[in-house]
């Protein structure tokens, strides 16, 4: 039973982490694209809060959604942990912290997402403040949703730069892989300097995209070479 497990787990691993991918991006593409940009208009604050409040069930509907992408993309990062690490404990642990704290902060960062709910709500300790000033407040609120986001994709960045050097440097999983995911940590990492970050942003995002859907089609149809996982995993105990 011990050497059925053991020869298992690899794969289950690396299968798990594939869905948590596909599903982590399916749900933030629905949160952000799908609900989110259909509802905030950049620089209109009156127009944002009229559809905030117009769709109001939506819109909370789009928190709920990001809360399970930073869910899924918390179990991610721990079991693609669990699938790198024979290939290097140190390395794997590190992309491991700089991948919880960026989804730590993201996490976070959604209470702000939410927060114009309250702020255009009708409670009476709102009455100090003007119509125009509730409607300013709440989209500064969602620019600092964006704000704290894009500060969790340069943390995203080390986990991913660091990730792509451990793929590379294993024999369990193509070395195109880890190209490609080190390029888009590189990627991401434009963020430690947001107005770069968001000027580059769709050529981040195409080679992100490459990456991603290589990478989760790759471990749900090939997932690992077990012999070579068993090995490093043996070597590193």
């Amino acid at each position: 039973m011990k050497t059925q497990i053991s020869e298992i787990s690899p794969q289950v691993y690396a299968r798990v982490v594939g869905i948590l991918y596909l599903f982590t991006i399916s749900a933030g593409i629905i949160a952000q694209m799908g609900i989110s940009n259909g509802i905030v208009v950049v620089d209109d604050a009156a127009t944002t809060a009229s559809n905030i409040l117009a769709n109001r069930n939506l819109f909370q509907l789009g928190f709920t959604i990001y809360l399970l992408e930073m869910a899924s993309q918390i179990a991610q990062t721990v079991i693609f942990y669990m699938l790198l690490k024979p290939a290097g404990r140190s390395v794997s642990l590190l992309a491991l912290f700089f991948g919880l704290v960026g989804c730590i902060i993201k996490t976070v960062s959604r209470l702000f997402y939410i927060a114009p709910l309250l702020v255009l709500g009708e409670a009476h300790y709102l009455d100090v403040f003007t119509l125009d000033q509730l409607q300013a407040l709440a989209l500064l609120l969602l620019r600092v949703n964006d704000l704290a986001a894009g500060m969790a994709l340069a943390f995203f960045g080390f986990s991913t730069l660091l990730n792509g050097f451990l793929i590379f440097r294993s024999t369990f999983l193509p070395r195109i892989l880890g190209i490609l995911s080190i390029l888009g940590g590189f990627g991401w990492l434009t963020f430690l300097y947001p107005p770069l970050g968001n000027q580059l942003l769709p050529y981040i995002l195409v080679i992100a995209l490459i990456g991603s859907i290589s990478q989760i089609l790759w471990l749900l149809t090939k997932g690992v070479r077990v012999e070579q996982w068993k090995r490093l995993a043996g070597e590193s105990t």
